[in-house]
């Protein structure tokens, strides 16, 4: 399959793509070269398919509807610099998937991730009204922080990077 000049690997608006899979949904984020967030979301695992032939289509439209969170207004375009998945549960599908549509991916440690995920989320959401009274660890986040975890997964491999 031919893959477009900017859907992987391509020069416009590089991104890295991680993804914290799961059985029933997986939560995806696209990333900065920096780990800053560009967009996020959670798709439900019978629509992996879809997601990854989104992904490789670069255009911004289609992987914008499987959007929750963004920063700013989202590429028309984008090229995915690494793919990132946590070597969780789940990881078999999207490694699979994949690998179908000519996706180089690298697997990273999800240990620490659904913590750090909370806490990402409240760095983009800081708490109000009640909320901000609680303690840190007894904050319960209103949805589901699949994505802040796909996130948690680039800062942890960008830390190890670093770290090399």
């Amino acid at each position: 399959m031919a893959l477009p000049p900017v859907g992987l690997h391509g020069e416009r608006n590089p991104v890295i793509l991680a993804i914290d899979p799961g059985r029933d949904k997986c939560g995806w984020v696209f990333a900065s070269e920096e780990g800053k967030l560009v967009a996020s979301g959670i798709f439900s695992a019978d629509r992996a398919a879809e997601f990854f032939r989104a992904v490789v289509s670069g255009k911004g439209r289609e992987i914008a509807s499987f959007a929750l969170e963004k920063t700013g207004s989202f590429p028309e375009w984008f090229s995915v610099h690494e793919c990132l998945v946590g070597n969780g549960t789940g990881k078999e599908l999207l490694l699979s998937l994949a690998k179908s549509v000519s996706i180089g991916v690298k697997l990273v440690p999800e240990k620490g991730t659904t913590l750090l995920a909370r806490k990402l989320y409240w760095k983009h959401h800081p708490p109000r009204g009640i909320r901000k009274l609680l303690p840190e660890g007894m904050r319960v986040p209103p949805r589901d922080v699949d994505d802040f975890a796909a996130l948690a997964i680039v800062l942890k491999f960008i830390e190890s990077q670093s770290a090399r």
